[in-house]
């Protein structure tokens, strides 16, 4: 079982002040856990457990929400715009460039290669997959010129 994962760190400046949060993914026994440190205000961490899969508009969302609830009220606004607003405007622009490079790809297969990946039972269900069938649509898009 693998310790810590998936590290990231989310910085915020407030009052002139710079805040870090580090965030890392544990293992656990019946799924896994997202915690998010900081040693700011005397607030240390705080976890959030899952058992199967999270359902957050980007990674540590929840958690980070929980940590700005901890610090005074009166930061709590700024920091929640600093970390959870404008994280997850950059990660919908980063999967609504991602979806337009999909369909452009798409759209410049011929109908014969568009049935061939309809048929070939590729199942995407993440990013990696959608990378690796993007990979797939430039080469067929290469072999029919």
């Amino acid at each position: 079982m693998r310790t810590h994962y998936n590290r990231t760190e989310f910085v915020a400046h407030v009052n002139g002040k710079e805040y870090r949060f580090k965030a890392y993914t544990n293992d656990t026994r019946a799924g896994f856990c997202h915690r998010v440190e900081s040693l700011d205000y005397g607030v240390t961490d705080t976890v959030v457990s899952y058992l199967n899969r999270t359902w957050e508009r980007f990674d540590y969302e929840t958690a980070l929400e929980r940590m700005i609830s901890k610090f005074p009220k009166s930061m709590q606004p700024e920091l929640t715009r600093q970390l959870i607003d404008r994280v997850a405007d950059e990660e919908k622009e980063k999967a609504e460039g991602m979806f337009n490079s999909f369909k452009s790809l798409h759209d410049g297969l011929s109908e014969e290669n568009k049935k061939r990946l309809a048929d070939s039972g590729i199942m995407v269900q993440s990013e990696g997959d959608a990378r690796a069938v993007m990979g797939l649509m430039g080469l067929l898009t290469i072999m029919q010129n």
